[in-house]
């Protein structure tokens, strides 16, 4: 069976959380490294992440734009579809 739009667009947009929730989890993990090592770490540690995180952000909310786009395309191609099938005549029956 092919896959269609939505769902590897839906795909895709599982692999760009998970890249965003890697890295947040390693600013995580190497914030608590070097707390336990005994580094001095100040409050804005961690932020040089923020632009990837953006970005990644940006990226997600550009495939849920295109996820609605292809759900109203398909739509529409289905009512197009509809509309240009032939209908069958009713038959009524005399009383």
């Amino acid at each position: 069976m092919t896959r269609n739009h939505v769902e590897r667009l839906g795909e895709f947009r599982e692999i760009l959380v998970a890249t965003r929730r890697e890295g947040v989890r390693n600013v995580h993990h190497t914030r608590d490294a070097m707390r336990a090592s005994g580094f001095q770490i100040g409050d804005s540690d961690g932020s040089s992440y923020g632009a990837e995180l953006k970005a990644l952000q940006e990226e997600i909310e550009a495939v849920d734009r295109a996820i609605e786009d292809e759900k109203r395309l398909a739509l529409a191609l289905e009512s197009a579809a509809q509309s240009r099938r032939p209908t069958k005549p009713r038959i009524v029956k005399g009383t």
